[in-house]
């Protein structure tokens, strides 16, 4: 899960070749194609000029369309070498999984036209310790690629020390990069509190000062007594992809080990319209909805 390869932008000859590897990477596969250099895609659509207007058009539509594919690399690239030079420099410091390259080379390298699945296969579930900085590792290109995260837990408990651990490490993770807004849904009868005004003063002790400036975390307390879904998964959702956690959103004291697993496409597409649609279909009561900001 989360691997990332590296593929020579001139390993491609046509648009279809493009579509068949990008339909192998994303966030419903759990692998990445890493951006190196920088340039790696007007590298690819220059390597692709002499095609027809036909072909380079469907060659836009298709990076458009796997753009969430593609993740910063970070790596400096030195001039003085080859591409596949520079990817085996990478490859050797342990900065990725693979290397897809555009013909045959001394490493041994797959092509485009090689590659096998098992070269690919990572998984798409990971078993690990249940604590803040595994959970943030697991779902970090979710976190540093999304504008807004949902997490969905019946039996979160915000005003524990072990749950406020967990956000802090993926509230952190997130703010890196794009995401501003954070949505929790809970069951009302296992979070709420005495008052609203307590629970309102709980989120602002826990969580305030986790936020950055412009950033908002909201908090729906619901009761799903007569919903035709009943609350039951713990899940981290995005537009773009999602996680399904065995345990919710808790660190253990003890040497506990926990799933987390990729949510498939139709899956998650479910989840999205009932949790993050604007016209949601969830037939949820919320109870309580409270809202803090950092200014």
């Amino acid at each position: 899960m989360n691997e990332e390869f590296l593929i020579e932008p001139k390993g491609f000859k046509n648009s279809l070749e493009l579509k068949y590897l990008f339909e192998k990477f994303g966030f419903y596969q759990g692998r990445f194609i890493g951006q190196f250099p920088k340039s790696w895609r007007k590298e690819v659509f220059e390597h692709m000029a002499s095609l027809s207007d036909v072909e380079q058009s469907r060659i836009r539509i298709l990076m458009d369309r796997h753009k969430n594919c593609l993740v910063p690399s970070g790596q400096s690239f030195k001039p003085t070498l080859s591409w596949l030079e520079n990817a085996h420099q990478q490859i050797s410091d342990n900065n990725y999984d693979g290397v897809i390259a555009a013909s045959g080379n001394p490493w041994n390298y797959p092509t485009i036209d090689s590659v096998e699945i098992d070269y690919l296969q990572g998984g798409q579930d990971v078993r690990v310790l249940a604590s803040g900085p595994n959970y943030a590792k697991v779902t970090c290109r979710l976190l540093q690629l999304s504008h807004e995260i949902i997490l969905v837990d019946p039996y979160i408990q915000l005003n524990s020390a072990r749950c406020a651990q967990v956000l802090k490490n993926i509230l952190t993770t997130a703010q890196q990069e794009k995401c501003k807004s954070w949505v929790i849904w809970a069951r009302h009868k296992i979070s709420s509190m005495k008052t609203e005004q307590g629970y309102v003063h709980m989120l602002k002790k826990n969580y305030l000062e986790m936020l950055l400036p412009g950033s908002s975390l909201t908090v729906k307390l619901v009761n799903d007594d007569q919903s035709s879904e009943k609350m039951h998964a713990r899940l981290m959702l995005s537009t773009l992809g999602g996680f399904r956690f065995d345990h919710g959103f808790s660190e253990f004291t003890e040497n506990r080990y926990v799933d987390i697993a990729i949510l498939g496409k139709a899956v998650h597409e479910h989840h999205c319209r009932w949790y993050v649609d604007p016209n949601s279909i969830c037939d949820f009561e919320i109870i309580e909805e409270h809202t803090i900001k950092k200014y």
